[in-house]
């Protein structure tokens, strides 16, 4: 969990200090931040550029065998250069402003705080050591995708369960339910102020029948619910729990239904 909001650092001599709007994000929001250089106190520098951007970063596996490594790889979303060939001194402070939109599906920041999304401050000063610092801001699901979870959990009473090997949202049922069914996964797609959710439901085995069914993962039953924003939202951004859970119980129902059929 990443806990800072602001971030003072120093490159070759500099004092600088990053501070974003918020210290958490969604998916799809703009970040706004202000960033303040101080030249050194020893020395003025002439800053050839100055710039910030938004990062993204993430990590692959390459290779197989004994050649498998994992690599992080770092892409600059947006980026804006804010002075050329600046002079720098220790009793002038440049004020700066920077704002860039995350996309609407955007990958989540990681647990460890190294991966994920970083603002990243670059000043090049000819000979300057390590010209680069970053700040990592947290980025969570959208608020429809947690205005969902958030009825699943509170008003039909499913469990979320965390795990590694979870690619989804995977939600275990109530008692009441357990017996009809194993899990429900999530997966929630936006697009604009439409939010797209899937829900793959994990049917019980009953029968031999059913049984090779699961082997062959046809037990496996996909539903969509199209959710317009309203749907989902009120005007203070808090979940519509009863249109919520209206909307996602008509199709558990059906799902249910048609299965014992």
């Amino acid at each position: 969990m990443i806990t800072f909001l602001k971030k003072t650092f120093n490159i070759s001599g500099c004092e600088i200090i990053i501070e974003p709007d918020r210290s958490v994000y969604h998916q799809g929001d703009f970040i706004n931040c202000t960033f303040k250089i101080t030249g050194s106190k020893e020395y003025e520098q002439i800053a050839d550029e100055i710039s910030i951007s938004l990062e993204e970063s993430w990590q692959e596996t390459r290779g197989s065998g004994d050649n498998q490594s994992t690599v992080t790889i770092r892409e600059e979303r947006a980026t804006t250069v804010v002075e050329n060939k600046t002079v720098l001194k220790s009793d002038i402070t440049n004020n700066y402003e920077f704002s860039a939109q995350l996309p609407q599906n955007c990958i989540l920041s990681d647990s460890s705080d190294s991966l994920g999304w970083c603002l990243v401050v670059k000043i090049d000063v000819p000979n300057a050591k390590d010209p680069v610092e970053r700040l990592s801001v947290e980025v969570v699901p959208h608020r429809e995708f947690l205005a969902i979870e958030h009825t699943l959990e509170s008003a039909l009473r499913f469990e979320k369960k965390t795990g590694f090997f979870n690619s989804n949202n995977r939600f275990l049922p109530p008692s009441a339910l357990k017996n009809e069914l194993d899990c429900i996964d999530i997966n929630c797609y936006q697009d604009g102020e439409i939010t797209n959710c899937e829900l793959v439901f994990d049917l019980q085995e009953k029968s031999i029948a059913d049984y090779f069914k699961a082997i062959l993962r046809l037990d496996k039953v996909k539903r969509e619910i199209i959710f317009k924003q309203c749907d989902l939202l009120d005007e203070n951004l808090k979940p519509k729990i009863e249109i919520i859970t209206k909307k996602i119980a008509n199709e558990i129902e059906q799902v249910l239904k048609n299965n014992l059929n």
